[in-house]
């Protein structure tokens, strides 16, 4: 086609002025050449004077066609009957105007791109269908239909252009822009950075194989492709394929120039490479290599001046030197941000020091070497307050001023690099300056937006109070607008649209029965609830306002084209009459399209009004329930430190009347313990006055309670009778008595031994039947001796692989998880499962539920003590210590732990403390893990089945399994001790302060001998002083207490000798000793984990091969959270249990049931409990793996993983 000397088209009906325009043909038909810098310049600057140039630049770039340059009747007419086809579906239509021929031809546009603005997306799916379509085509502006998507933020539609392999999203059109640079949505914005991140990965690996067989012919013909010259940049240290290069963070081209390799170097600069790109160390290509060849040829060859003026170009025109320059400024993103090294004077002793400068985001940073940058940075300037200026002497100089007198002299080390640093910061200096006063303007437009929003929501309020408002105000758009059929399916099937803000369900109580608290206005409130259901109903979505909106310019467009035409027709035949067929066929168009734009901008004004009102209806319902949270956890809270106050007060008055009445029934000495009160004391009694009154209530008992001196003799005989009196209020029995003694323990008023006491008083003598059994005992002794040497054996052998010892830390430093609103999401989960919710992987910890069983391990020094005790009610107050440690590890463990799969196994041994531990999940629904530990003194097993739910203001977790300890004392036999585990719980959800709490009463059992010890682990109350509180004792199997224990299951538990309440304690009994007390917790631990858990998830490389597939250690998800990969996390998460449930419908289709593979349901043969039983397969397995024998592949197990 022909050209005017400024672009324009000569004598055609077709209009072709900003499409085949020379810089059009290169993109086109010479892909990847670059004109020469002064043609460029000169043709732009023609064309920026000329005005249809103007008109162009100045259309939006989505629209298909500029009006007024060329368009003939029957054009602007086929265009609208495309665009009604594409609007209504008529896919005859469409399939006639795909084909291309001279019928259907469109001008400045395709099909598709038409599509793509008015039609939904099956019609779009029906274009792509047809053979004829290019998605790589472009529209006058440049567009490609993957650009109109991504400026219209239509998701699924570039999803579906994606999935083309042909498609071309590098493109760019003739504002250099991209469809990256376009995208309206972050959603479509990650869309296209993960198709580009692909594809930059998979040409970079093809540039490497290349580079490395020096199949320079291949590499040519890959660096000329249009997608990859768009997308890799041929500059970027991650083609380096050389060590040396890569560790100096160089180029390909720095490799070429090391290597000596003159074919890539010209081969690299002919395709864009960079002679003046330094590396880390700021040095050039032709520095790193002394050949002289090799660096003619970086400074002299011919392919040397192509990219030095293609870096003109760029410097110049941006990245895009190709395209026309669009008056708007200055061009792509790339065209402002540069980084690289530059000469900065410091001071004129130093004189000029080379620094690394990085220009982004409008800002301009530098810092001493490549290295520091992101975290050492010495200066900035922010290029909306810069001042750019270029000594007009040397060329290689120029100056940047910030505020004040904050001012850079910078030098670069060749006149283009200069040139390239003095526009990309002229580019970023004007870009920070338009941004700023678009910034302006929006604030302006959005203060405006809404004050007339407030003005008409109060125009609308004053209708209704005057009973005018419409029935209709606030219906659907689809429903209510009465839509022309064309205008009908661009509404239809948008309900689908949820808002993101809030729960309905949380709100629908609130909107009528609360606000009045509030305002203080029952009308208000009654008002508000009948608003609140008229704004419910959902407004159209986004995408069909987006397809109106679009529709509607489009129609906008095509009228200007027909009136365009109309006239050109009118000026080249005035004798045309109204009546001849091109005229009527014209003027109908122009009607129809006339009247499907009314209603389009009705639909846009209702739809447009309907999103305001709906969402300023519900920000000011927000704002409400916000309002009423707050006050309402205001009081909660004042009422809370009211109650916790007066509550402290009255139990420590209580404990001290007490007290005080206790000492003056039990006076021994003297003539009455009151007659030696002194003033604290008497002030105790008078502040629980009715518990004196109490007290005296007898006729024969004085006001007061002293005795007279001559009744010393009585006082034995009355203090009964005070006792009886006044036994409601002051008896001793065992609860408070201990739960005094144990506080005094804690407040250093009672001495605290590390030793078990001796029992006092000894203890009974065996009956002759058991006397005349001792020699079957001390045989029974030296086999329990023979056992445990077996045992200690076979345990020794499941140490390979542990020998480097546990670990001291994680990969992690710190807990950087993505913080979350834990309300936000908990709220819609209330009475829920905690096993059956679906929670983000932020909510984890990176452990298993299987590892929490561990844990229960963490001080089984206890046991071994407790099996070198000789009496069986000292071991049963080791073993009660045991139990209750369990729980010192859930403090500050409020995150959850991962939920184990089904089959999912876990090994735990540890030769320093001589035991092994093994676990299997054995169900999932509902979640069971079954575990067996076995050291020789003890074996420890059962299984974790907790039953767990949410209630809105915590979660609870009540244990159904029973746990087994079988303990081998040294003095003979076995002894198996049960229990059950108490309800652990998380509160503090609603205040934003969860705190793990755990209480219940506790039976540890002794089933050899029928002593019992019960423990009260007290619920979190009122005081702080009373959280964490544990009490207890052990009862020999005649029910007499023999200890009492007590203390805080997180810190210390003490016991003392206790021989019964019915005999006087000697002074040697009221010593404490120190049972168990809690490992030390460092602070700085990532996940609030413990030491010992620390250990657990350990991936250490002489274990690795032993484990079998199914171990925990080797969970991906779990893995990656410890590692600090959060989103990888949620994805592994996702994918591991998407195949679980894959698996099981495998099972039930086949009917199938999961068998477990180390562990059987059975009977105790003692308790006669239902339990998990350990087969005994496992280590046995374990020790042949590792010796080579056998292989965990043919073990039946299945892949979890």
């Amino acid at each position: 086609m022909a050209h005017s000397g400024n672009g324009d088209s000569t004598g055609s009906a077709i209009p072709t002025a900003g499409i085949q325009t020379p810089v059009a043909s290169s993109r086109t038909s010479n892909i990847g050449h670059r004109p020469h810098l002064s043609t460029t310049m000169s043709y732009s600057n023609n064309k920026l004077d000329s005005p249809s140039s103007r008109s162009m630049q100045e259309t939006t770039p989505i629209t298909p066609s500029s009006a007024g340059q060329g368009v003939s009747i029957e054009q602007s007419v086929r265009l609208f009957k495309v665009f009604e086809a594409l609007r209504n579906g008529d896919t005859a239509v469409i399939a006639r105007a795909t084909k291309g021929d001279d019928q259907t031809r469109l001008d400045g546009t395709t099909i598709l791109h038409l599509a793509i603005q008015c039609a939904e997306l099956p019609v779009i799916e029906f274009v792509l269908s047809q053979q004829t379509a290019d998605v790589n085509a472009r529209d006058r502006d440049g567009n490609t239909p993957l650009h109109l998507a991504s400026s219209l933020g239509r998701a699924p539609v570039v999803k579906l252009l994606l999935e083309r392999q042909d498609v071309n999203d590098a493109a760019t059109n003739y504002q250099g822009k991209t469809p990256l640079d376009l995208a309206k949505s972050p959603e479509i914005f990650q869309q296209l950075q993960l198709a580009r991140s692909m594809f930059i990965a998979t040409n970079v690996q093809k540039v490497h194989q290349l580079v490395n067989k020096h199949d320079y012919e291949g590499l040519e013909a890959l660096l000329g492709d249009e997608k990859v010259q768009a997308s890799l940049d041929v500059n970027g240290p991650e083609l380096a394929t050389d060590a040396a290069t890569t560790e100096a963070g160089g180029t390909l081209l720095h490799e070429a120039a090391r290597k000596k390799d003159t074919k890539l170097a010209q081969l690299l600069l002919l395709n864009g490479a960079d002679p003046f790109r330094r590396d880390r160390k700021g040095k050039l290509p032709q520095d790193v290599t002394k050949d002289d060849r090799t660096r003619a040829i970086l400074k002299r060859s011919p392919a040397a001046a192509v990219a030095q003026r293609s870096i003109q170009e760029k410097t110049i025109l941006g990245d895009h030197a190709q395209a026309p320059l669009s008056e708007g400024g200055p061009g792509g993103k790339e065209s402002r941000e540069m980084k690289g090294y530059l000469r900065k004077w410091t001071n004129y002793t130093s004189g000029y020091k080379l620094r690394w400068f990085v220009l982004e985001d409008g800002v301009l940073s530098y810092y001493k070497n490549q290295d520091d940058a992101g975290s050492a940075c010495r200066g900035a300037i922010n290029m909306r307050i810069a001042k750019l200026k270029m000594d007009p002497k040397d060329k290689l100089l120029f100056e940047i001023h910030g505020k004040s007198s904050v001012k850079y002299n910078l030098k670069a080390n060749h006149e283009v690099e200069a040139k390239r640093w003095f526009w990309a910061l002229n580019n970023a200096i004007q870009w920070a300056k338009d941004e700023e006063r678009e910034e302006t303007k929006r604030q302006q437009s959005e203060n405006l937006a809404l004050k007339e929003a407030r003005k008409e929501q109060a125009e609308r309020q004053h209708a209704k109070d005057d009973g005018g408002v419409s029935g209709t105000s606030h219906l659907l758009p689809g429903a209510a607008l009465g839509l022309s059929t064309s205008a009908s399916s661009v509404i239809e099937g948008t309900s689908a649209y949820e808002p993101s803000i809030g729960d309905d369900s949380m709100m629908k109580g609130l909107t009528r029965t609360n606000t009045a608290t509030m305002e203080g206005d029952l009308d208000d409130d009654d008002d508000f609830g009948d608003d609140a259901s008229s704004h419910e109903i959902r407004p159209a979505n986004r995408d069909a306002f987006s397809i109106t909106a679009q529709s509607a310019k489009l129609q906008l467009d095509l009228l200007e084209q027909v009136s365009a035409a109309l006239k050109r027709e009118q000026n080249a035949h005035p004798d045309t009459q109204i009546s001849h067929p091109t005229v009527v066929q014209a003027l109908s168009s122009y009607e129809t399209a006339v009247g499907n734009l009314k209603g389009l901008v009705l639909d846009l004004l209702r739809i447009s009004r309907d999103h305001e009102a709906f969402w300023q209806h519900r920000l000011e319902r927000e704002q409400n329930v916000r309002r009423l949270w707050e006050d309402s956890m205001a009081r909660v809270a004042e009422e809370q430190e009211i109650l916790e106050t007066r509550i402290g007060e009255s139990e420590d008055k209580r404990k001290r009347t007490k007290r005080a009445l206790r000492e003056a029934l039990e006076g021994q000495g003297g003539i009455s313990r009151s007659a030696s009160l002194d003033a604290s004391q008497e002030t105790q009694f008078k502040i629980a006055p009715e518990l004196v009154a109490s007290a005296a209530q007898a006729p024969a008992r004085t006001p007061t309670l002293e005795l007279p001196k001559d009744a010393l003799a009585n006082n034995r005989k009355r203090r009964p009778t005070i006792a009886a009196l006044t036994n409601n209020e002051v008896s001793d029995d065992d609860d408070e008595e201990e739960e005094e003694f144990f506080d005094a323990v804690d407040a250093g008023e009672v001495e605290v031994v590390d030793v078990m006491p001796p029992m006092s008083p000894p203890a009974v003598a065996a009956p002759v039947a058991e006397k005349a059994e001792v020699p079957a005992l001390e045989a029974e002794g030296d086999e329990v001796a023979l056992k445990k040497q077996q045992l200690e054996q076979e345990i020794a052998k499941s140490y390979r692989g542990y020998e480097d010892g546990p670990r001291k830390r994680l990969t992690l430093d710190a807990d950087n998880r993505p913080k979350v609103g834990l309300w936000g999401i908990l709220k819609s989960m209330i009475g829920k499962d905690m096993t059956k919710m679906t929670l983000p992987v932020s909510f984890n910890e990176p452990t298993s539920l299987l590892y929490r069983v561990v844990e229960d391990l963490e001080y089984t020094s206890l046991l071994n003590t407790a099996a070198s005790r000789p009496d069986s009610t000292e071991r049963l107050v080791y073993v009660a210590a045991f139990a209750a440690s369990e729980y010192a590890s859930t403090i500050g463990r409020v995150a959850k732990p991962f939920n184990p799969l089904l089959g999912e196994t876990y090994e735990y041994v540890r030769p320093d403390l001589g035991y092994r531990f093994f676990i299997e999940q054995v169900s999932h629904h509902p979640p069971v893990g079954a575990a067996y530990a076995e050291s020789k003194n003890w074996d420890y097993y059962g299984e974790s089945a907790v039953k767990s739910k949410f209630y809105g203001k915590s979660f609870e977790f009540n244990p159904l399994g029973t746990w087994f300890l079988r303990l081998r004392p040294a003095s003979g036999g076995e002894e198996l001790y049960t229990w059950k585990k108490v309800t652990s719980s998380v509160v503090g959800i609603i205040t934003g302060n969860p705190v793990v709490d755990n209480y219940g009463p506790m039976e540890i059992k002794n089933w050899t001998t029928g002593e019992v010890c019960l423990l009260d682990f007290k619920a979190k109350g009122w005081k702080a002083s009373s959280a964490y509180q544990v009490s207890g004792k052990v009862l020999d199997k005649a029910g007499k207490t023999r200890w009492s224990m007590g203390g805080r299951w997180n810190d210390k538990i003490y016991a003392r000798l206790t021989p019964g309440y019915e005999a006087d304690v000697s002074e040697g009994n009221e010593k404490a000793f120190l049972v168990w007390e809690a490992h030390p917790r460092p602070t700085g631990i990532p996940f609030n984990l413990t030491p010992f858990a620390v250990t657990l998830n350990d991936p250490a490389p002489s274990l690795l091969p032993f484990l079998a597939p199914t171990d925990s250690r080797l969970r991906p998800d779990q893995r990656a959270m410890e590692e600090g990969e959060y989103d990888f996390a949620a994805r592994e998460k996702n994918r591991v249990e998407e195949g679980q449930r894959a698996r099981r419908k495998v099972r039930e289709s086949s009917g199938k049931d999961f068998e477990a593979r180390w562990f059987s349901k059975s009977r105790h043969e003692i308790t006669g409990e239902e339990y998990w039983k350990f087969g005994g397969e496992y280590w046995p397995i374990r020790d042949a793996v590792v010796s080579g024998q056998r292989d965990w592949k043919n073990e039946r197990l299945e892949e979890i993983f």
